[in-house]
């Protein structure tokens, strides 16, 4: 007879995350790739393609699933396909085309970019706010929160930085900058009550899910060079557009 209490207890089950680093995917749909190129294909074919018995198995399942995570393959169990994500991270016309191709698979499972959010596009160095978070608001269990923890951070940790995106230059009007001196202020005034780092420090901005702008201050911090930043800003808008 099974006891009442017992009976009564459930487990508890984490939600889905990619349960392999997305280093070890990339190097998973690459043999996808040399196996079947970007033909369709089964479940079964595609784990035996990467090297695994057939679909059913553990590690297959865990593979193949981090992949569609990831957004490396498209399409669902009887038509798996290389994605056009994973085709510019193999394939890339350019190096920085792999290196955002590699953040966007990065921040393509929603629970990498719920933590992201609600650490305001960065990640504590320390685990406990991140599995307070996952235990407490998204229903995991402690295990399941260190293992998605060990994958975020292996994850980003081997992200190459973002190509930086070098704005026109502005040319200074001599008259205009006589005419109103560059009094220094702090970078807090500027941003209104929000909270700020000083000067020289770095300055995270999010702006969406999976999405941040980093600001770094150097030297005396001035209402010219704030117009001049928005201006930067503009002209990179404007390129974007183009």
């Amino acid at each position: 007879m099974i006891d009442g209490k017992a009976s009564n207890m459930a487990i508890k089950r984490s939600p889905r995350y990619p349960r392999i680093d997305l280093s070890r995917a990339v190097s998973l749909v690459e043999r996808l790739y040399d196996g079947a190129h970007q033909s369709k294909v089964d479940a079964d074919s595609a784990a035996q393609v990467i090297g695994y018995t057939n679909s059913g198995s553990g590690a297959a399942a865990v593979a193949l699933g981090a992949l569609r995570q990831y957004g490396l393959v498209d399409g669902l169990r009887g038509d798996l396909s290389v994605s056009d994500l994973a085709m510019r991270i193999m394939q890339p016309m350019k190096d920085e085309e792999r290196v955002e191709a590699l953040h966007e698979a990065a921040n393509k499972p929603e629970i990498f970019s719920s933590i992201l959010e609600q650490f305001e596009g960065g990640l504590p160095k320390a685990d406990a706010p991140i599995t307070a978070f996952l235990v407490r608001q998204l229903g995991f269990s402690q295990k399941g929160a260190s293992e998605v923890i060990g994958v975020l951070r292996d994850t980003f940790s081997n992200l190459p930085d973002m190509p930086v995106v070098q704005a026109p230059a502005i040319p200074i009007d001599s008259s205009e900058s006589a005419a109103t001196p560059d009094i220094p202020i702090k970078p807090q005034e500027a941003f209104g009550s929000s909270p700020v780092p000083v000067s020289s420090e770095l300055i995270v901005l999010p702006l969406g899910s999976g999405c941040k702008a980093e600001l770094r201050f150097v030297g005396e911090v001035t209402p010219k060079a704030y117009e001049r930043l928005i201006r930067h800003l503009q002209l990179l808008q404007e390129n974007l557009d183009d």
